[in-house]
């Protein structure tokens, strides 16, 4: 019998093939340490992307609460404004008030008597007046008791010197009130 050897054929076959899978090993480890590298890197970019969004957030968020806290200090001092036009303007229609008392005062006053003296401080309004004749000088009394805007009115001191009668009158001033 005649016997053939097959072993370097089939050495050289088995050679080829541990050439080709090494070769196929090989490429398939360079694919995969590419696609591990490109993966890697693209992660890393992705967290520079993240954390350069991050930052970007972050300083939004800073410059929005300083233009929070400028608009909070803005609208306290808008605030305080507002309180203190609304004092001035009850001080202005008090002045106006007052203003008006003081206007109505020689209306109040009898035709043959005269103010010695008008003092109007705080809601406390003091009127001296002088005539010659004691009807004219009582009646002062009736007609400031008969304005709205003054309460209380007290006679302080009432008398009579060469022949000219005074008083001395006392009113708490009432502000009006518009409401």
């Amino acid at each position: 019998m005649y016997q053939v050897n097959f072993l370097p054929w089939r050495q050289q076959r088995i050679t080829r093939n541990k050439r080709r899978c090494f070769a196929l090993f090989i490429l398939q480890s360079c694919l995969v340490a590419i696609v591990v590298i490109y993966s890697s890197s693209q992660q890393q970019f992705e967290q520079t992307q993240w954390q350069i969004t991050k930052m970007q957030l972050e300083q939004h968020v800073a410059q929005k609460q300083q233009q929070i806290k400028v608009i909070n200090e803005k609208q306290a001092k808008l605030a305080e404004w507002q309180t203190h036009r609304q004092h001035l303007n009850r001080q202005a229609q008090s002045n106006r008030t007052r203003l008006n008392l003081l206007y109505k005062l020689p209306e109040l006053t009898p035709q043959k008597s005269w103010l010695a003296k008008v003092s109007l401080t705080g809601n406390n309004l003091e009127i001296a007046a002088v005539s010659y004749d004691f009807h004219d000088i009582s009646q002062l009394i009736t007609r400031l008791e008969s304005n709205p805007l003054l309460h209380q009115v007290q006679l302080i001191k009432m008398g009579k010197t060469r022949q000219v009668n005074y008083l001395h009158v006392s009113a708490h001033y009432q502000e009006e009130t518009n409401e």
